[in-house]
């Protein structure tokens, strides 16, 4: 194992760490609000709070297989491979909304200027590492705001990046994908970075049939 393979993994690790209390957070609100439909409901004989809870069940168990989904990604990106052989073209898209609400937690927030909302395109797409490399860079980027400043990220279906965060650490990032991800390139100018991605790997939300 080289160097730069070794601190890639470190990095990966830590990227996991940071995301954890982000998990564990939305995983408290879906069991709260679970167990609180599980102690009425067992007072409605009728059932008629089950029925007039339909949606946000559905919201839930919509969270919940998210939070799944992120923290295989999380794990397998840290060096358990609890993704195994499931794959997702959401991954990028959960990704992402965790690291806005870890940015939030600093008072800022995650801006996107081009594409809003991206899904994997491609099974190379749909596993952990592009999820990785796009979360972690903004992981990265983040943690060079100031207080209460927001990331504005420009991204769209050739790739993503910013221009905020491009010294060392996302140096040694772009060096972390390209190990793992040949296909995608990255490159960093001062501080400004950005990724690029395959035709056809990205695509917009609802774009997919």
């Amino acid at each position: 194992m080289t160097e730069e393979v070794a601190a890639g993994g470190v990095q990966r690790s830590a990227w996991a760490t940071a995301l954890m209390p982000i998990v564990l957070h939305e995983l408290n609100n879906a069991t709260q609000f679970l167990g609180m439909l599980h102690t009425l409901a067992a007072q409605d004989t009728g059932g008629a709070l089950l029925e007039r809870s339909a949606g946000d069940l559905s919201d839930t168990a919509g969270s919940v297989e998210d939070l799944g989904l992120l923290l295989a990604i999380l794990s397998t990106a840290a060096g358990t491979d609890l993704l195994l052989e499931r794959r997702s073209p959401r991954g990028v898209l959960v990704v992402q909304s965790a690291m806005r609400k870890l940015i939030r937690r600093g008072g800022g927030d995650l801006l996107v200027t081009g594409v809003e909302e991206l899904l994997g395109a491609t099974a190379l797409a749909e596993g952990w590492e592009l999820p990785w490399a796009m979360g972690a860079s903004l992981w990265i980027a983040s943690e060079e705001l100031g207080s209460g400043e927001d990331l504005i990220l420009t991204q769209d279906a050739r790739g993503w990046g910013a221009s905020v965060g491009g010294g060392a650490r996302m140096q040694a990032h772009v060096e972390a994908v390209g190990e793992v991800l040949a296909e995608v390139t990255g490159h960093t100018a001062g501080t400004e970075w950005s990724f690029s991605v395959p035709a056809g790997w990205l695509a917009p939300m609802g774009s997919l049939s």
